[in-house]
């Protein structure tokens, strides 16, 4: 049995001598493997007021190996280690943290709820994914006559707000005017630029074509029929007397609600025998839908690649940000400090780590390729190897 990490893992030398002592440990975890004790038939389960709760072989894991993959990701947390955490296959929780009904801000995974409200309203026929924005909002007129919802979604708008940057600086993200468009960074659908301001005038613009406070207009179509129960989502402005919240950031939950929202993507957005989100919109939405071959756009956040790794605002398995240890249709949500929901189709698996803690000095796609390594290796299948 060999077990290693790729060559880019770095790790401190406590975090070292850490993991040798894990991976010294006795373990069973590949012994007496039935070949189909993984890939065996199981009923999805869909959750009603509290996930079910079943060992990690009841799920086709080994028990040692999913505590290895935990060990390894404990490493890349900070204060909050996994506290927050879910492991769930096929609806089921084979781990959970001791803290997972705690609620606060997710971020940046708030965008996926957003590309979500778009999906719907789509479904309804109130917009097309190719509709201008500047239709809807005619303050766009003027700089974005041709940026349509898609390159909002796609983060390839080009939008950008005029006034100084909340945090003090000239070319950073984030103006205390962020509805009062200025000169674009570049021409719509040119380049790729992960940038919040463009995401709250997004919100703005689903908040107007949607005739409703975007998190009302969710609790109804998604939240409620999930159980999800309630749901917070911070707001700036309002447009038309409702309440605009952000299209980048600001959805309030637990770790057990953010699971939830996985799992109803996961099963291409049915809940039970209910079909509450387009299985077509999940499918667009959770594939690549920025090419490999557009350049990232030279902004303070030209660290963040979207190029063949972004979808509707979802992250996908590609590009410039590739997880080449996890399966091909991996997709995830991605927010500041932490926070996660990774779904993995091949699977039938969603993994949400929550906390306030701060990013993973490794780089969250990085950590999350390495933990899905050890995930494959937990998978109680024959390999060659064994």
């Amino acid at each position: 049995m060999n077990l290693t990490f790729t060559h880019h893992v770095r790790l401190t030398l406590p975090a070292l001598c850490a993991l040798g002592a894990i991976l010294a440990s006795p373990t069973q975890v590949y012994a007496q493997v039935t070949p189909d004790a993984f890939d065996a038939p199981r009923k999805m389960q869909f959750p009603d007021d509290h996930w079910h709760h079943a060992s990690p072989e009841s799920q086709g894991f080994s028990s040692d190996g999913v505590k290895r993959a935990l060990a390894y990701l404990k490493l890349h947390c900070k204060a909050d280690g996994l506290s927050e955490l879910l492991i769930i296959r096929n609806g089921v929780v084979i781990w959970e943290g001791d803290n997972t009904t705690k609620v606060h801000n997710i971020w940046s995974c708030s965008k996926s709820f957003t590309s979500t409200a778009l999906g719907l309203l789509i479904e309804e026929g109130k917009c097309k994914l190719d509709t201008k924005a500047a239709t809807i909002l005619p303050v766009l007129s003027q700089h974005y006559p041709d940026v349509t919802l898609r390159h909002f979604a796609t983060m390839t708008s080009g939008y950008s707000a005029k006034g100084r940057s909340r945090w003090n600086d000239e070319n950073s993200d984030w103006s205390w005017t962020p509805f009062e468009p200025e000169e674009p960074l570049y021409p719509a659908g040119q380049a790729y630029a992960y940038w919040d301001e463009a995401m709250i005038m997004f919100g703005r613009t689903l908040t107007r074509i949607a005739g409703q406070n975007l998190r009302h207009y969710l609790e109804e179509k998604v939240f409620e029929p999930c159980g999800m129960g309630k749901v917070q989502w911070d707001t700036e402005g309002e447009i038309d007397g409702h309440k605009i919240c952000y299209g980048a950031t600001g959805v309030k939950i637990n770790a057990r609600q953010l699971a939830k929202f996985g799992h109803l993507y996961l099963n291409e957005g049915r809940w039970a025998d209910r079909q509450v989100l387009p299985s077509k919109w999940v499918r667009q939405a959770t594939r690549v839908q920025v090419p490999e071959s557009i350049p990232v756009a030279d902004t303070d956040r030209s660290n963040v690649k979207g190029a063949g790794a972004y979808g509707y605002n979802w992250w996908v398995n590609g590009g410039l940000t590739p997880l080449p240890h996890a399966p091909p249709r991996t997709y995830y949500a991605s927010g500041l400090n932490h926070n996660v929901c990774v779904v993995v189709p091949e699977w039938n698996l969603v993994v949400v780590r929550m906390g306030v803690d701060g990013n993973p000095e490794f780089g969250k796609n990085n950590v999350y390729n390495e933990f899905l390594y050890w995930m494959d290796r937990a998978r109680l299948i024959q390999r060659d190897d064994d």
